[in-house]
């Protein structure tokens, strides 16, 4: 003869005092099991008409937005451009002391990345007044131009503001912007002469976009620097690349 039993469910008993602590292993434990989706967000909105065609244009934009104790604080700012050099958006990085900021430049490229970002200006302040770059300016410049070159992202200035003005990296012909040797070989001469040569047969009849950026010294600067970045990065003769940027800004 079998006697029938009730299944047993199994009960935990704890003390009320030992409570807090199970809550904070299931949190523990929950917090080893989600995966957040990572996104970037556009916040703030900012008014800007046209393109970015010098270095003024960025310090008009930037004055506004870090000028507000630009005397006491560091802040490094990142603008992402589209392929005709108009802003994305821009990404208040970091704000640090008196006299240095932190900067991820994993950061800044994975930005690029998400907003598809083809050119990047970087931009801090000096609180002291002093307009000159520090070596520490320019290392952070190689390291953040290296890792957008991993994906095709120029990097067009290094942009230091004041509250009375700022410092071009691009106008100042910098190295660790330009990647240039402080000698050049023979095959750059040869390369800058060749570049030199194309630029000087862009007209208003045969490329009237490029043409109206190279009417400033900032403005021919930056087409240069364009041609250069699809010579190097693309493999193309310079002939080849003046047609193709002016066709590039006609589809924009």
């Amino acid at each position: 003869m079998s006697y029938s039993t009730a299944p047993i469910t199994p009960q935990m008993v704890f003390d009320k005092s030992s409570y807090a602590d199970l809550e904070t292993q299931l949190d523990e434990l929950d917090a080893q099991f989600k995966i957040r989706e990572i996104e970037v967000t556009f916040n703030t909105e900012a008014y800007f008409f046209g393109q970015v065609t010098s270095s003024k244009d960025v310090f008009d934009f930037l004055k506004d937005r870090i000028l507000k104790g630009i005397e006491i604080q560091e802040h490094f700012i990142a603008i992402y451009l589209n392929q005709a050099n108009k802003i994305i958006g821009y990404y208040h990085h970091s704000t640090g002391t008196i006299n240095a900021t932190m900067v991820d430049v994993e950061i800044v490229a994975a930005v690029a990345l998400k907003t598809l970002a083809k050119s990047v200006i970087i931009s801090h302040n000096h609180p002291s007044g002093n307009l000159k770059p520090s070596e520490a300016d320019r290392q952070l410049t190689r390291r953040i131009k290296s890792a957008l070159k991993l994906f095709d992202i120029a990097l067009l200035d290094h942009i230091i503001v004041t509250s009375q003005g700022y410092y071009s990296f691009a106008e100042s012909a910098e190295s660790s912007l330009s990647g240039s040797s402080t000698i050049p070989n023979a095959i750059e001469l040869k390369l800058r002469d060749e570049i030199l040569k194309q630029l000087k047969r862009v007209t208003e009849a045969n490329a009237p976009n490029l043409y109206a950026m190279m009417q400033s010294p900032q403005g021919y600067e930056q087409v240069e620097q364009l041609v250069i970045h699809k010579v190097l990065h693309d493999q193309m003769v310079p002939a080849a690349v003046i047609p193709l940027l002016e066709s590039e800004y006609q589809m924009i």
